[in-house]
């Protein structure tokens, strides 16, 4: 049966991913406005004692040199392809109640009611997996490394701005530091 048929008998069809407000085109990840929404509900939630809200703030080093350094349209495709395929990753490393979305030029990941060792566990993990996998891409493979900031904050202790900007402070410092690394505020 053709497929005009097929969806017209099954009624509407659910739009694309690229479509959904929340969800960001390129990676499918998280908006920025939608996991600053789940962070601050995430901390709304969290008790004053026990696990905590883990905000992890990577940045994927070398990638604002990928245009530039394949020209201009294939390092757009390039870069495209270096988000897609690090959001793929990150969502492959995440437990289930995590959430990965866009933040800056990088990604966010939240980690809902974890505590310090395993958040540390978690950064450390993700660090490896970009280290020892290249991300496919129209160019080859390209071998990636990250710095990433890693705030952790406790129910009722502060805000969405200040985790997220505590979180951005820490990615800033393994930047200065050479990149390929994690800066902690455990």
């Amino acid at each position: 049966m053709p497929p005009s048929m097929t969806q017209a008998q099954d009624g509407p069809q659910p739009e694309p991913a690229a479509s959904d407000p929340h969800r960001d085109p390129v990676t499918g990840a998280a908006t920025e406005a939608s996991l600053l929404r789940f962070i601050e509900a995430v901390l709304a939630m969290a008790e004053p004692v026990g696990p905590q809200v883990g905000l992890l703030c990577l940045e994927i080093d070398g990638l604002d040199r990928l245009p530039s350094h394949h020209g201009d349209a294939l390092g757009a495709l390039v870069r495209d392809a270096v988000l897609l395929g690090v959001a793929d990753r990150l969502h492959e490393q995440v437990r289930g109640q995590d959430l990965v979305g866009r933040l800056d030029d990088g990604f966010g990941i939240c980690l809902a009611d974890i505590f310090p060792v395993q958040a540390q566990g978690a950064a450390e993990r993700l660090l490896r997996v970009m280290r020892h996998l290249p991300v496919p891409t129209p160019v080859g493979a390209v071998p990636l490394t990250c710095s990433i900031g890693l705030a952790l904050s406790r129910g009722g202790a502060e805000d969405t701005a200040a985790l997220v900007n505590r979180a951005r402070a820490l990615r800033q410092a393994a930047r200065r530091g050479g990149g390929d690394g994690i800066v902690t505020a455990i």
